[in-house]
């Protein structure tokens, strides 16, 4: 049986609800470091006092929000930004990539170790 293994990456996982809390099971699930931030305010004082590899932003915000959201984590923290898009969301915001709302988990994972440049390493489980 084959099993992955993902490196330990930090990722920032921004967000409302209950698919924020699925996605960062998921994540966690697959090896990841993952932190939780809610609003602006929070994301910056994430980002000011640790370093992380990647941004994930929900559905939740509005178009403002998310604008907002992806200058500050890519314009200032320089970090890949993936968008969790809804019908609403417009693909102009300068993503390095976009999710749908209900892409299996596994599209998630995909996404994320693509914009890491992360081999996946397979091991053979005893």
């Amino acid at each position: 049986m084959l099993r992955l293994i993902a490196p330990s990456k930090k990722i920032l996982s921004i967000g409302l609800g209950d698919l924020v809390t699925s996605r960062n099971l998921t994540l966690r699930s697959a090896g990841f470091e993952v932190l939780s931030a809610t609003t602006l305010e929070d994301t910056g004082k994430a980002c000011l006092s640790a370093k992380y590899d990647l941004a994930i932003i929900g559905c939740a915000f509005t178009n403002e929000e998310r604008s907002a959201l992806v200058r500050c984590v890519k314009g200032i923290f320089h970090l890949p930004v993936i968008i969790v898009a809804d019908a609403d969301c417009p693909r102009s915001l300068p993503a390095d990539s976009y999710l749908q709302v209900d892409a299996p988990p596994e599209s998630l994972l995909d996404a994320v170790r693509m914009l890491l440049g992360d081999k996946i390493l397979t091991r053979r489980a005893g």
